[in-house]
Formats: C-alpha cells, sequence, structure tokens
C-alpha cells in the first residue's frame, strides 16, 4: 500500500464550512426527544422508528454544471425490482461506472466526465433508488448494490468504478455478489457498518436498548451473514486487480482513518490524502479528478477484460 498526500490550499473560511457540523434541524430535535423519552421504554418500537429514519432519503437541487451535462447524455433508463432507475451514457470505450453516496446523486460526478471521455472512455452514472431523478423515499445497501449488478448486465462489462462516500459501500456489496471489474476508486468512505451504525445513534441520541435492537433489525435486513462482513469495513472478492482510495484530512462527516483502514484491506491499494477539501467538494478538485484518471488509464496495462473490452 502506497501512502500519498496532496495538499490543497484552503482559506480559515473554507475550513471553517467544511469542518463544522451541521446544525440539527426541528425535525431531528423532535426525534431526538423522542427517542430519549420512548427509546428505554419501548426500544422495539423505537428501533422500527429509527430504521425507517435510517432508510429514508433526503434530495438536493442539482448544480447548472450538472444540469448541462445530462443534457449532453443519452439516457439509459432500466428497471430494478419494479423501479425505474434514471441513468446516463457518454462516450464510446471501455466503460467507467459513476456512483454516487446516500443522498447524493450520479452528476455529482460530472467533474470527471470530461477528462474520462477525453482519456477515450465510456462513462454511466445513476441516481440511485430514492435519490436524484429516481422515484422513492427509502432504500437501503442490498437494493443500491443490485442497482448496479443491473447496470453491469446491461451496461457492462466495466473497466472500472469511482464510488463516493455511502456509494462505496454499495459497489462493495455489488462486488461481493458476483460483478466483475478490475479498477475501482473509493472516495471519503465512511467505516464499516457498525461505525455507521454507532455514529448515527450518537447523533440521533438513540439509547443503548434501542440501538441493540436496531443493530438486530438491520443484520436480518441484510443477512447475518453479510452484516458481519461489512461490520468493520467493506472487503472485496477476488477480481478487483487494483484500488484507488481518496480521502480529505479535513472532511468532517467522515474521518479520513476510516479509508486508511480501507486501504489496508483492499488489492493493491494506494491511499491518497487530500487537504481542504472536506467531504464533498473533493469530488470537483481538477487535482484530484486527474489523478482518478491517471490511475483508471494505467489499469489498462493488465486488465483482464480487454479482450471483453474490445467488442464494444
Amino acid at each position: 500500500m502506497n501512502l500519498t498526500s496532496e495538499k490543497q490550499p484552503a482559506t480559515t473560511t473554507q475550513h471553517s464550512k467544511q469542518t463544522r457540523q451541521r446544525q440539527p434541524n426541528l425535525f431531528t430535535k423532535l426525534n431526538r426527544l423522542g427517542f430519549q423519552i420512548l427509546g428505554p421504554r419501548l426500544p422495539r418500537l423505537m428501533s422500527w422508528w429509527a430504521c425507517r429514519l435510517w432508510s429514508r432519503t433526503r434530495r438536493f437541487s442539482a448544480s447548472n454544471r450538472e444540469r448541462r451535462m445530462q443534457i449532453r447524455a443519452s439516457e439509459c433508463s432500466l428497471k430494478v425490482h419494479d423501479k425505474q432507475i434514471q441513468a446516463w451514457v457518454w462516450g464510446e470505450g471501455p466503460t467507467v461506472l459513476l456512483v454516487h453516496g446516500w443522498n447524493g446523486r450520479g452528476l455529482q460526478l460530472h467533474r470527471l466526465i470530461d477528462p474520462l471521455l477525453k482519456a477515450g472512455y465510456q462513462v454511466v452514472c445513476f441516481d440511485a433508488p430514492a435519490h436524484g431523478q429516481t422515484a422513492g423515499t427509502h432504500t437501503h445497501l442490498l437494493e443500491i448494490g443490485d442497482v448496479i449488478l443491473a447496470l453491469e448486465k446491461n451496461l457492462g462489462p466495466f473497466h472500472a468504478a469511482v464510488a463516493h462516500s455511502f456509494g462505496v459501500a454499495c459497489l462493495s456489496a455489488a462486488i461481493n455478489a458476483g460483478m466483475k471489474v478490475p479498477n475501482i476508486v473509493g472516495i471519503s468512505s465512511p467505516g464499516g457498518l457498525s461505525r455507521l451504525i454507532q455514529r448515527y445513534c450518537q447523533y440521533m441520541q438513540i439509547p443503548a436498548s434501542t440501538e441493540k435492537q436496531l443493530r438486530n433489525r438491520l443484520s436480518r435486513r441484510l443477512g447475518d451473514a453479510l452484516w458481519q462482513q461489512f461490520a468493520d469495513s467493506y472487503p472485496l472478492t477476488t477480481g478487483v486487480k487494483r484500488s484507488l482510495v481518496i480521502h480529505d484530512k479535513e472532511d468532517w462527516l467522515v474521518s479520513w482513518h476510516e479509508s486508511e483502514r480501507l486501504a489496508q484491506c483492499w488489492p493493491n491499494a494506494e491511499l491518497l490524502l487530500t487537504e481542504g477539501l472536506g467531504h464533498r467538494r473533493i469530488l470537483l478538485d481538477p487535482t484530484t479528478v486527474s489523478q482518478i484518471v491517471t490511475f483508471i488509464e494505467n489499469g489498462m496495462v493488465c486488465d483482464p477484460l480487454d479482450d471483453d473490452l474490445s467488442h464494444k
């Protein structure tokens, strides 16, 4: 594992914006109060509500740059588990899949598209269930993983996949379910499911008895084997040959140490650390984008899918 640090300039104002945590809104405050009062008395009932909140998503408006990039795309929607998934394709050549994070949207990774097109790749992105332009209000890890598998079946094979935040876990779930992609990039990845639940319960002020019931619920939903496998990290099955793990040291949402641990268990992993970019601005940074594209291009030298890709 190679450790690389790329420092980016950041003003004091930018630093404060990136490192301070968001103040809870009224909805969160009311739920915290409910967990404090009812959680110790009705742990099973409140764990059901905690699970609903855990899988509930929020949508945010797309930028003008994202809208312009979408206009240039070929729409390629597909149905997965009776849900219409919005997806887009640009260019021709070996295919690179972009995977957004929780409460995100595919076009958040739009800064990668033109450099990849210029390098001779086809690019695919999508909006997961209950995200972006795909309908729904709730989703979960396995459902998004199934969408990635369906995209591989319809648009693959993929030469590389780039995932941001929770999208890293979803990509890992798809790979462990049989997806074959030799080169992967994980950006701002959170830790394993156990740490995610721990941070969620701390933020929502969920008492220990309710947290225990919540963990049991999620373990049953995902399956005990997968829950245990993903509890501490996102291990990969055979097939992935190279990996690049990127994280910003000033990411207030997810500690960069999570990606450090991830890089220790991924095959041929390089850890790239940035500064001053935070959790989401890292997707817009030209230097980071350039390093991702270079990593993907270098993967063509020993790509086991070359024979398949040559017929695309």
